[in-house]
């Protein structure tokens, strides 16, 4: 699986000196793609981003001590291993370091390792070292976890055509037209790579006009909301004609359909033609595209999450029924209070690989303050829930749906 991967500057020698005193335990490690708990009951996808991630206990420190960790990743026993050196420096305290359901809640207390593409079958992960940043030897390791074993499934990739819908808006003089911007397309295709339990995305992308009625105002405020109701009706025509002529022309009929409208003319809420009770990549949907004015949505659109959440519909997954008057769709079998990605009980933390391309910051992702994106909370990242709905709508599809060879 290759050499050493260390850089030349964090070689150090190996050998302790026990008048330093001092040492570390391996609590445990983690490996995570976007949800997981420490009994890793998670699938893990073979193909898709991975973070690994070292919680340690320093002993016997003198003083606080800056360091990197390095780990050795492999088949299994005996088998090549490639060495990789954490992606962040923490503090091992010399006094009141952070206990490991500390660590868990935040990705800046563990040292994290990066995994880009791991293959399907089996992976050791074995703690190697602990390097201090500014001299001296390793930090010596003890414990019982210092290695981590698990599997990655193969799953397949998420097919999708993102329909930008552009609209003229006639009540300004003079009159103007809008789409959405490209950042909007980019973080909608990141955030589904790191949320959908997928290894990859086949995506495309096109802005087209949205047709001559669809055109602001875009609600009329009341509840029954008549006029949305029609535009909406009218941008799921729009879209499922162009997906039927693509089809038509030789597209993967296992493509979804997702469009995009910008807010600058008012906020146009997303809709998908209906829930998916059956695998069906025809269904279509669209939401809006904007800035937020959420605190916690701060990467510069909100047509990320809200996209996993309509893009949803089309795979099967239902309203919860949390937050903001959602109702819980009668057929729903979320199982976690208050729309929360995790309990207690499974102790499912969320965590973000982040995605350096567009400024997206690695993190963790507590369930107590975290909502599954099929509700209608604040702080949204996947559930476990969603993540296995997901995969076996997605699964069934790939086989379903698969073009027929001649």
């Amino acid at each position: 699986m290759g050499g050493r991967g260390i850089e030349p500057s964090l070689a150090r020698r190996r050998v302790f000196s026990a008048g330093s005193g001092g040492m570390a335990e391996i609590l445990d490690l983690e490996v995570v793609q976007s949800v997981q708990n420490l009994a890793h009951d998670v699938r893990l996808i073979a193909g898709k981003r991975t973070a690994v991630r070292a919680y340690l206990a320093p002993s016997g420190l003198p003083r606080d001590v800056k360091v990197r960790g390095e780990i050795a990743v492999s088949s299994g026993p005996g088998s090549p291993e490639r060495y990789l050196v954490s992606r962040n420096i923490v503090s091992l305290r010399s006094n009141n370091h952070p206990a490991l359901g500390s660590q868990r809640k935040d990705a800046d207390l563990s040292l994290n390792f990066e995994i880009a593409a791991p293959a399907v079958g089996s992976m050791q992960v074995r703690f190697n070292r602990i390097i201090p940043v500014a001299a001296g030897d390793d930090v010596p390791i003890c414990g019982s976890k210092a290695t981590r074993s698990v599997t990655y499934v193969a799953a397949p990739p998420l097919r999708i055509r993102v329909i930008g819908l552009r609209y003229t808006d006639d009540r300004p003089t003079p009159r103007l037209d809008f789409a959405p911007d490209a950042l909007h397309f980019d973080l909608l295709r990141s955030y589904l790579l790191r949320t959908y339990p997928v290894p990859g995305i086949e995506w495309s992308q096109i802005v087209v006009p949205a047709g001559p009625s669809v055109k602001p105002p875009f609600s009329d405020r009341t509840k029954a909301d008549p006029l949305w109701q029609r535009l909406a009706v009218l941008v799921l025509q729009r879209l499922q004609q162009l997906r039927q002529a693509d089809v038509n022309a030789g597209r993967d009929p296992r493509t979804h359909y997702y469009g995009l409208v910008a807010d600058d003319s008012g906020f146009f809420r997303g809709r998908a033609t209906k829930v998916a009770d059956i695998p069906d990549p025809s269904i279509v949907a669209f939401g809006p595209a904007g800035r937020s004015g959420f605190a916690w949505d701060t990467d510069g659109s909100y047509a990320d999450w809200y996209g996993a959440h309509e893009l949803g519909h089309t795979l099967g997954c239902r309203h919860p029924g949390f937050c903001r008057d959602q109702e819980r769709d009668p057929f729903s079998q979320f199982p976690y209070a208050e729309g929360l990605i995790s309990n207690t009980a499974e102790d499912c933390i969320g965590f973000d690989v982040g995605d350096p391309a567009l400024n997206v910051q690695m993190r963790a992702l507590p369930y107590e303050q975290t909502s599954d994106f099929m509700t209608y909370c604040e702080n949204q990242w996947v559930s476990r829930h969603s993540y296995d709905e997901l995969f076996a709508r997605l699964t069934q599809e790939d086989t379903q749906f698969a073009p027929q060879t001649s």
